[in-house]
């Protein structure tokens, strides 16, 4: 089984100083901004182990998966699990809606640090296909493994994407502050956000 172990976590790291930093340096980005965006990678790289690892590649490993995890690959229907919450109440799912929530707060806030011009509507995207793409990969390793390996939820999707507007709205709040820090300098317009 591939773990977010120590390997992966230094391949991160080289990804990081060779892809990015360097490549921040050159550009001569503020250092303000080189601390956002690396925020925003560890960040990245922790959603990537929370929602993706571990990964099976031993053969007899999925076998036992196969034998010992069963029930449903998916829900596809709206407000399922979060409803079944409220009604059977275990710790594990409140916990598992808090997190799916909690999850993508960072994303909707460091998203317009580091990239100051991005509007909402481009958080909102990048909130929306990023999780998305976090419950199509693992379906991907359901069907690979062919066993609910990763339980697939259209209710993650909801919740991490309002994670990702909560976000962003408390980015909009402190952005007079964040001005005043000289840590946001991105252009001023009227602010739609509130107005949807």
């Amino acid at each position: 089984m591939l773990t977010f172990s120590i390997l992966v976590m230094m391949i991160a790291f080289i990804v990081y100083i060779v892809f990015f930093l360097l490549r921040w340096l050159k550009k001569k980005e503020k250092f303000e901004i080189i601390i956002f965006k690396t925020c925003l990678y560890i960040y990245c790289c922790g959603v990537i182990k929370y929602t993706i690892f571990p990964i099976m590649v031993q053969p007899f490993l999925i076998e036992d998966t196969k034998k010992y995890i069963t029930g449903p690959y998916m829900n596809l229907i709206p407000f399922k699990t979060i409803s079944e919450m409220f009604i059977y109440s275990t710790d594990s799912d409140v916990f598992q809606v808090i997190t799916n929530f909690i999850m993508f707060v960072p994303l909707g806030m460091i998203l317009p640090l580091c990239y100051q011009k991005m509007t909402w509507k481009h958080v909102f995207l990048i909130s929306l296909f990023a999780t998305v793409g976090i419950e199509l990969t693992q379906l991907l390793q359901d069907i690979i493994y062919q066993s609910p390996f990763k339980f697939v939820d259209i209710d993650d999707i909801i919740l991490n994407f309002s994670g990702g507007i909560f976000g962003y709205l408390v980015f909009v709040l402190l952005r007079p502050l964040l001005r005043k820090m000289g840590l946001y300098t991105g252009k001023r317009e009227v602010d739609q956000t509130c107005m949807m």
